[in-house]
């Protein structure tokens, strides 16, 4: 009867909230189940109910944001939208993931190197997926000479990294929402890769289109020959 009135006091979600800010406040290590326990107003039992120790908390932790965040970008990847419709939601969703998980983002970045082996290898798994289908919307959109020319690689890196330097310095009081905070990034990277010429290629002349083939035939050479 205990173990059943103590689940009732507390949910798997306060646990983790508390648990993360305690992380971040005391580190990892100095953080207890106890003091979880404590903060959350509840007893020890009310934990081990659905987390046996610390170390199942970062799991879980973790996996609410890795895992997540790969599974998310691998279903607009296989939508098979335009690059620019693809690139937009791939950025406007992982940044809000963590816009909406500041606490638990930062947590997981610092504190992962205390996972259980296993587990690691997963979350490592799951953030290169990320970065695959990142770099494979955006070498689509080079190949198909819709955004510049660029190392498709490092350019994935970089939004990402721009996405989730936020769990730094977003404040959910603050002037922006965490939508129209997504809605600028996706924006800024989209603005970003798109060549000039093709957001107006509509309303070229005979000479500027000209030109403009002539540079697409160049990108598509140098694409080309990156690929052999």
């Amino acid at each position: 009867m205990a173990r059943q009135s103590s689940k009732i006091n507390v949910v798997p979600q306060a646990i983790l909230e508390a648990a993360a800010n305690l992380f971040i406040q005391r580190g990892y290590e100095g953080t207890s189940m106890h003091e979880i326990a404590k903060e959350l107003g509840v007893s020890r039992t009310a934990l081990y109910y659905y987390y046996k120790n610390k170390e199942e908390i970062l799991v879980s932790l973790t996996e609410g944001l890795t895992i997540v965040a790969k599974q998310l970008a691998a279903q607009v990847v296989e939508q098979e939208k335009e690059p620019e419709d693809a690139l937009r939601e791939l950025v406007h969703q992982h940044a809000k993931l963590i816009l909406l998980h500041p606490v638990q983002f930062r947590v997981v970045d610092q504190a992962e190197g205390s996972l259980p082996p296993a587990q690691k290898k997963v979350a490592e798994s799951a953030r290169r997926i990320l970065l695959q289908k990142f770099t494979e919307v955006i070498q689509r959109g080079v190949d198909r000479g819709r955004f510049r020319l660029v190392d498709a690689k490092v350019t994935a890196f970089a939004i990402i990294g721009m996405c989730n330097w936020t769990a730094w310095w977003f404040k959910s009081n603050g002037k922006k929402s965490a939508d129209e905070i997504a809605d600028i990034l996706a924006d800024f990277s989209l603005h970003g890769l798109e060549r000039a010429e093709v957001k107006k290629e509509s309303k070229l002349g005979v000479d500027e289109s000209l030109r403009l083939l002539e540079e697409n035939l160049s990108q598509l050479k140098e694409v080309i020959g990156t690929q052999k």
